[in-house]
């Protein structure tokens, strides 16, 4: 138990690092948390690039060892990110709370683009919902997904317009690498996208592989029409990264879900390429 604490004390103060203000973390431990995870900070910190994510985009508490996108970008690609980043955060969250107003407060006038990194958890969240009614299951999240994701956007731009002038901003959205349901979890009990939780929950599938990399295209496909009907945003594909359908490879996973440090390395070098035509920032 004590190295347990021990590993997730370690796990914060890294991850505090990266909140956008510049006061040591550790002396003020509060003000920190909430700048990094609800962009709530004291004062304005311009940036022209914001971020909204989850455990993809930012540190995984108890793994310091693991970069994950935000750390890897900031770190390898001269990024300077203002926004709130998170594992576990979904996109009803945010727009409940009300960060992207948030983000666009702490970035200022300067503030162009905005990088998201949402969706995987309003997907899987509660799993026992799919129980026999996957389709049904699946097409009600898409359609709320898609109802949030356009609230998110038009109220972003109509605050940041009517508070700082300019043209609208630009929303990047990253779709995800391919989960491998049949790696083992590294924490017993967490077993997000796993076979192991899918077995446990009576959520009985065909393949565990075809039917995560299947839900995964069809998300993937979900982010390309929102982009047809919504000009601000602009969609990232990250599949076949590491590894391609119907699983990415072992070796470049940490668990289900989240890759190792080498794999969000190749995730990194990927989406910094492909986004660096809007941002300008990092080649």
């Amino acid at each position: 138990m004590k190295k347990l604490r021990f590993i997730f004390l370690i796990g914060v103060t890294v991850f505090l690092i990266h909140c956008d203000k510049k006061k040591d973390p550790v002396n003020d431990f509060e003000t920190n948390l909430l700048c990094t995870t609800l962009a709530i900070c004291n004062g304005e910190t311009p940036a022209k690039t914001g971020i909204i994510g989850d455990s993809w985009t930012d540190l995984l508490l108890g793994f310091p060892f693991v970069e994950t996108l935000r750390p890897q970008l900031e770190n390898r690609y001269n990024y300077k990110f203002a926004g709130a980043t998170l594992g576990g955060k979904t996109l009803q969250q945010v727009v409940s709370q009300g960060l992207q107003f948030q983000v666009i407060d702490q970035g200022g006038a300067d503030m162009k683009v905005v990088l998201l990194s949402l969706g995987g958890n309003d997907i899987q969240a509660n799993l026992n919902e799919y129980i026999g009614n996957i389709n049904t299951v699946q097409a009600q999240r898409f359609a709320t997904f898609k109802a949030n994701l356009k609230q998110l956007i038009i109220t972003g731009n109509a605050y940041k317009i009517s508070r700082f002038g300019g043209p609208p901003i630009k929303w990047i959205i990253h779709g995800y690498d391919y989960p491998n349901p049949y790696m083992t979890p590294v924490i017993a009990g967490s077993d997000e996208g796993c076979k192991s939780k899918f077995d446990r929950i009576g959520l009985i599938v065909p393949d565990a592989g075809v039917f995560t990399s299947t839900q995964l295209d069809a998300f993937n496909n979900l982010l390309v029409d929102i982009t047809r009907e919504e000009p601000s945003l602009i969609y990232v594909d990250l599949r076949n990264t590491l590894g391609g359908k119907p699983a990415s490879r072992a070796e470049l996973m940490l668990d289900c879900i989240h890759a190792n440090n080498l794999g969000y390395t190749l995730l990194a070098d990927k989406l910094a390429r492909l986004i660096y035509p809007v941002t300008n920032i990092g080649l």
